[in-house]
């Protein structure tokens, strides 16, 4: 496989590489062998990752988990570059992540299964995003970097559930929709304060508000409107833990129209009121 690997970041929590694919032609990859626990975003492209005796079926938008001792190869399904963001993991990094993931113990405890798929949900793909565009900078906050980063781990970790299946897409809408969708998605997430509409959106993937709108829910499993109010509340999260900004600012500055409906939606989706979150 022909690939440029930039190493954006390096710590003892983990190291991290952007992966640029560089094939000309789909093909399949010498054997790789896989030294340490990864966690990898798949920002673009799509691709069959062969290890042992299984496939999965890896596309933008889902997260690749890898144990380390297994060699894999990957084939690529279309000529859309793959483009990965792939946080790796030392064995003692690897220890402590898994002491704080319960949930997906039956992962780690399973010899029979050295990968999985896991769905991106708004929250992590907001994460991800603010986490990549400070490794694009000279000079990030290591601290603040690292927190987002753990917090993003956490959440991928204990989203994993083998009984509920990735979303059914077929080779066209991977190939055709996928792309368009990824660019929606990283214009809400740079865009979530703003009052944006079906049809501006339908318009970034150049598709009819119809179309879109149901399109959207099939490949992300929410509607936009619950994607960009996802965004929006992870924001404010953030914002409520890490500043002492009013939460009526915090509100309108995450894209809310009024302190009513942000406390309202933030009391529907964790159980408790943004000032009792704060405290």
């Amino acid at each position: 496989m022909q690939a440029d690997i930039q190493t954006l970041y390096q710590s003892p929590i983990c190291t991290v590489h952007n992966f640029l694919c560089r094939c000309q032609e789909c093909a399949v990859s010498e054997k790789e062998y896989q030294g340490t626990f990864s966690i990898a975003y798949i920002r673009k492209g799509n691709f069959r990752f062969r290890v042992f005796r299984n496939e999965l079926d890896a596309y933008s938008g889902l997260f690749l988990l890898c144990k380390p001792g297994y060699e894999h190869r990957v084939a690529h399904v279309h000529n859309i570059p793959d483009q990965c963001t792939i946080f790796s993991f030392e064995a003692a990094s690897e220890a402590l992540l898994m002491e704080h993931a319960a949930t997906f113990s039956w992962f780690f405890n399973n010899r029979d299964i050295h990968s999985i798929l896991v769905k991106a949900t708004p929250e992590m793909e907001f994460l991800h995003q603010h986490i990549f565009g400070l490794l694009q900078k000279t000079h990030s906050p290591r601290l603040w970097t690292e927190q987002l980063m753990t917090e993003l781990f956490l959440l991928v970790l204990s989203a994993g559930d083998p009984l509920h299946p990735l979303p059914a897409l077929n080779d066209k809408q991977k190939r055709n929709y996928l792309p368009a969708i990824e660019n929606v998605k990283s214009f809400i997430n740079e865009n979530y304060a703003d009052n944006v509409t079906l049809p501006q959106l339908a318009a970034l993937g150049n598709m009819s508000p119809f179309h879109f709108n149901r399109l959207f829910k099939q490949i992300t499993a929410v509607t936009p409107y619950s994607y960009m109010l996802q965004v929006r509340l992870k924001q404010a999260t953030l914002q409520l833990r890490n500043t002492s900004l009013p939460v009526t600012d915090i509100a309108f500055s995450t894209g809310f129209n009024s302190l009513e409906h942000f406390s309202a939606a933030y009391k529907k989706q964790f159980g408790k009121s943004p000032s009792a979150m704060r405290s």
